[in-house]
């Protein structure tokens, strides 16, 4: 949908909503001041925003907020840690990027992309809508995607995809290495 087509789509449940709470008003005896009417348009154009008939047309994945791997959420600052863990969760977005219900009845392939398969694990939930990234060792290289498939009303398959970058970092020394050097021939005994 390009803009001019936005707009116009957007201008008609303007119009309609405003009918609705005139109609309303009339209805009822015309006994609504202006803020009550204005507002009840504003409810009536919010409602038509969020029907069905809206469809989303990309896909956002929104990370949820970092953990230690196997614990309740706690509040912390947004770093995935190698220690740590992190929702993931789906919100469908419109050609403007506005949140919008995301279609009914749809399925969703996660994968993740990770070149030498330690930088995390992807483990996704039993209805798909959802999925948790835990940790591996520290990598800059790793992309979370999803990929959705509905029933479009005309029986068609649609599609929607996403993706989202992870970095992993790593955490504070929590123990001491030690580190051998390169072994070499002792020295021979003087004398």
């Amino acid at each position: 949908m390009d803009d001019r087509e936005y707009f116009t789509e957007d201008a008609a449940d303007r119009r309609a909503a405003l009918a609705a709470a005139t109609e309303i008003t009339a209805f009822t005896g015309g006994l609504w001041d202006r803020a009550a009417w204005l507002h009840l348009a504003d409810r009536a154009y919010r409602w038509l925003k969020g029907r069905d008939s809206l469809r989303a047309v990309t896909l956002q994945i929104t990370p949820g907020t970092p953990r230690k791997e196997g614990s309740a959420p706690v509040a912390t600052v947004y770093s995935l840690a190698d220690t740590d863990e992190v929702p993931f969760t789906l919100t469908g977005l419109d050609a403007k990027g506005a949140a919008v219900p995301l279609p009914d009845s749809f399925t969703a392939a996660w994968s993740l992309a990770d070149p030498d398969a330690s930088g995390a694990v992807l483990t996704v939930s039993d209805d798909t809508f959802s999925a948790v990234l835990s940790a591996g060792v520290p990598d800059t290289n790793l992309m979370v995607s999803v990929s959705i498939s509905f029933p479009n009303p005309d029986g068609s398959t649609g599609t929607l995809a996403g993706a989202e970058a992870v970095i992993v970092t790593a955490t504070a020394a929590a123990t001491v290495g030690i580190v051998a050097g390169t072994p070499s021939p002792e020295p021979a005994p003087a004398g």
